[in-house]
């Protein structure tokens, strides 16, 4: 799954990295290259983090949006941006990787053919399995409704 990333340069090479979807999902790199590195690193933790935790992702925003937000926020604070800040998909790839308690059960369940259609896509598009969206959709239905 990829999301936008903003990468802000610094003087000496460095740059900053955050991400508009997942605010306190930040790093840095000490030149571009180590950056999307760690950039790819910081934000399949994040991911993994919050899958693990059941809670359910954002729709990623475009890149436009992103530098929109990025510029708002920084006419906002009276801060600019830095000149060659650049906006980058990032590839994510959460962790599947289970403990014996969290290890899944096979579930047969039986759906009308139009809901596994929206299943799927939505799945596609989030980067997950069929069982992956239907995991994080049950846990985010789980926890509004305080169970």
């Amino acid at each position: 799954m990829y999301y936008p990333a903003t990468f802000n340069p610094h003087e000496d090479g460095r740059y900053d990295i955050t991400f508009v979807d997942f605010p306190g999902c930040v790093s840095q790199g000490k030149n571009l290259e180590d950056a999307l590195y760690k950039a790819a690193e910081v934000l399949t933790l994040h991911i993994s983090g919050m899958l693990a935790d059941g809670d359910a992702l954002p729709t990623p925003s475009t890149l436009e949006a992103a530098r929109q937000a990025d510029e708002a926020e920084a006419l906002e604070e009276a801060d600019p941006l830095p000149e060659g800040t650049l906006w980058q998909y990032v590839l994510a790839k959460p962790s599947t990787r289970k403990t014996k308690a969290e290890s899944p059960v096979r579930l047969s369940i039986s759906l009308k053919p139009s809901i596994i259609e929206k299943i799927d896509a939505i799945a596609e598009d989030m980067g997950l399995t069929r069982s992956g969206i239907i995991n994080v959709a049950t846990r985010d239905y789980i926890r509004r409704m305080g169970m």
